[in-house]
């Protein structure tokens, strides 16, 4: 009896089930970066909601205020904010080109106010 020598793996299985492995994780990794994967939320006998609605003011790189995608002044700005309740979360974005000014001057209203909810936001660098 003459016994075969063993030159090489056979590695044709292997790779499909690592092919099959693959395109299951990266199937589901796509419905849970984009959300699409149907949950049902548990039910619970109180419910209380939250008011997140997050306010967006922007000053553009000639100083020009939005709030609300509305173009304000300095003054307008400041009734308006006065109105809000002072815990309103809002988010702050300035350009980069934004006169240093107008940035003090729109922080200094906040703080004038009493509103500490304040987000600045910006772009991470790469």
């Amino acid at each position: 009896m003459r016994v075969k020598k063993f030159d090489s793996m056979n590695v044709i299985p292997f790779i499909d089930i690592m092919l099959v492995l693959l395109a299951i994780v990266l199937t589901f990794s796509t419905f849970i970066a984009q959300g699409r994967i149907e949950i049902t939320l548990p039910k619970a006998s109180t419910n209380e909601q939250t008011n997140l609605e997050l306010k967006e003011l922007i000053i553009d790189a000639n100083g020009q205020i939005v709030f609300e995608e509305k173009p304000l002044e300095m003054t307008q700005l400041k009734e308006i904010l006065s109105l809000l309740p002072k815990t309103t979360p809002i988010s702050l974005k300035a350009d980069e080109n934004t006169p240093f000014k107008v940035f003090v001057q729109v922080i200094d209203a906040f703080k004038e106010l009493k509103m500490d909810k304040i987000s600045i936001v910006t772009e991470l660098q790469r």
